[in-house]
């Protein structure tokens, strides 16, 4: 079994469910956070750590804001 935690874990399945749950900072000392759930097929020599960046630009975006703001707080992955 791959060991999804691991950034730095290549991803070989030729497709992923993942489910995130993504915070992003509302203002001195409170945040919101949402769920999204989403598929990925990865590109030659994606690794868990691009799948998360992926992620950080899907809630950028629904959020307007960059994706170095949005913290993922937990993520599942399942192989198609």
């Amino acid at each position: 079994m791959s060991d999804y935690a691991n950034p730095k874990t290549p991803l070989t399945a030729s497709g992923y469910a993942w489910s995130a749950t993504a915070v992003r900072p509302t203002g001195h000392g409170s945040n919101l956070s949402q769920q999204i759930d989403g598929s990925y097929t990865p590109p030659p020599g994606a690794t868990v750590g691009v799948l998360l960046t992926a992620i950080r630009g899907v809630f950028a975006k629904e959020w307007g804001m960059p994706a170095t703001s949005v913290t993922i707080a937990k993520y599942s992955l399942r192989e198609k």
